[in-house]
């Protein structure tokens, strides 16, 4: 393998790993939660604010 084929090799895998974790996981939740009022969030919380 050429140093140049390790180098686009080593970008590539960088920009992949960024494109992964950059998503906003926290506000993807807060927007299927704010849309679709799942049944099981409401009894987490009660839950949470009765213990």
């Amino acid at each position: 393998m050429r140093s140049m084929d390790r180098w686009i090799l080593a970008l590539v895998l960088v920009m992949i790993d960024l494109v992964i974790f950059v998503i906003p996981l926290t506000g993807l939740f807060a927007a299927y939660v704010l849309l679709f009022r799942p049944p099981w969030f409401r009894v987490w919380v009660e839950d949470l604010y009765r213990s």
